[in-house]
């Protein structure tokens, strides 16, 4: 090889490394592996995303990944959350609820969250869910339970009229005739031992804007009947309050807490 030819390879050689070594940086971002940055960019809860990511993170093992079919609340319920006002819907989520399951993720609670992000979080919640099935079912009840006192007997006969169809004691009486099983059948909330596993709050929740997720109307009804046709009716306060007063006197005498009248789910 000539002394001309062995230049030349050098000289491209070394042209060829330099080009190596200005695009190696640029191409890192790409390479399989890589840790994404840190800390991660920070995302408004107020965002779909951000929404999304905390609800996921925080609240899908109670309330549903999507806000519904979880053992809690569903919040994905516009009704429910026009209904709540925005303060009180930011002190149950930093503070959580006593006696109850509903844990607090702020203030001091390990890896809370900032004031700041769960107003942004609760905001979200609302401009994603905020129109979700709004019907107006609660009929302008109060979202509340109210501390005064309901007749359990008069609720036991609503009960019995508009609800027990579809949440019978026991194995409904026409499975002897239909084994097949009813969808509408949605089982037991007399047992006392679900009873002690939820407050007044909850049952009155449930009763006034109803579980769209599981087919279960608010109190704006329509409802089903002992013979399984149809009561078209509607429920008022005092119907809803006569109503958590005969389901909360199925629960034993040694209630597991003390009964919780605030807080929302």
């Amino acid at each position: 090889m000539s002394r001309t030819s062995r230049i030349t390879r050098a000289i491209g050689a070394s042209a060829l490394l330099t080009t190596l070594v200005g695009v190696a940086p640029s191409g890192c971002d790409r390479l399989p592996g890589k840790p994404p940055p840190y800390p991660p960019p920070v995302v408004s809860a107020s965002t779909p995303a951000g929404f999304q990511a905390t609800w996921t993170d925080r609240c899908s093992g109670c309330h549903g990944a999507d806000g519904s079919l979880g053992a809690g609340l569903p919040m994905r319920n516009g009704d429910y959350l026009m209904a709540v006002p925005e303060d009180t819907m930011f002190s149950i989520i930093r503070d959580g609820i006593p006696s109850s399951r509903m844990p607090g993720f702020g203030g001091d609670a390990i890896g809370g969250l900032d004031d700041e992000v769960i107003r942004a979080f609760v905001q979200g919640m609302r401009s994603e869910w905020g129109d979700a099935g709004v019907k107006g079912v609660s009929r302008g009840i109060p979202w509340k339970v109210d501390a005064a006192d309901g007749d359990p007997a008069r609720g036991g006969r609503l009960f019995a009229a508009n609800c027990a169809s579809c949440h019978p004691s026991d194995e409904p009486a026409d499975r002897a005739v239909d084994p097949g099983p009813d969808p509408l059948v949605a089982g037991s909330v007399t047992d006392p031992f679900y009873l002690r596993l939820v407050s007044d709050q909850h049952l009155h929740s449930n009763i006034v804007f109803g579980r769209a997720d599981l087919g279960m109307p608010g109190a704006a009804g329509p409802f089903r009947g002992p013979d399984g046709k149809t009561v078209e009716g509607v429920l008022d306060a005092g119907d809803v309050a006569d109503l958590v007063a005969y389901l909360g006197a199925g629960r034993s005498s040694l209630p597991s807490g003390p009964e919780v009248k605030d807080g929302a789910p």
